[in-house]
C-alpha cells in the first residue's frame, strides 16, 4: 500500500504512480533509483499533482526543493502515455 501526497488516499501501487527527483532537479515517472512521491494514477494525478504542489507535499516527500519549471514538466507526462 502506498499513499498518494495528493490527496492522501491509500492504494496499492499499480494504482498510483511514483515520482522521483534526480539529482539535477527534474521529475521523472516510473521505477528508479532515489527518494520518491506517489500520485494517484493519471485520470486523476493532475489534481492529486496541484494539491501535493499547493501544500508543499510533493517537495516533503521528496525532501528537496521542486521548482515551478520541473512541475510543468511533470504535467506533460501525466497527460500524456507513460510507463510506471
Amino acid at each position: 500500500m502506498r499513499t498518494c501526497v495528493g490527496c492522501r488516499r491509500r492504494a496499492p501501487a499499480a494504482e498510483l504512480v511514483r515520482v522521483r527527483r534526480t539529482s539535477d532537479g527534474e521529475l521523472v515517472l516510473g521505477a528508479g533509483p532515489g527518494r520518491g512521491a506517489w500520485l494517484c494514477a493519471p485520470a486523476a494525478g493532475l489534481a492529486c499533482l496541484d494539491d501535493a504542489v499547493r501544500r508543499r507535499m510533493l517537495a516533503r516527500a521528496l525532501r528537496a526543493p521542486v521548482t515551478d519549471a520541473a512541475v510543468e514538466q511533470l504535467r506533460a507526462r501525466l497527460e500524456g502515455p507513460h510507463e510506471r
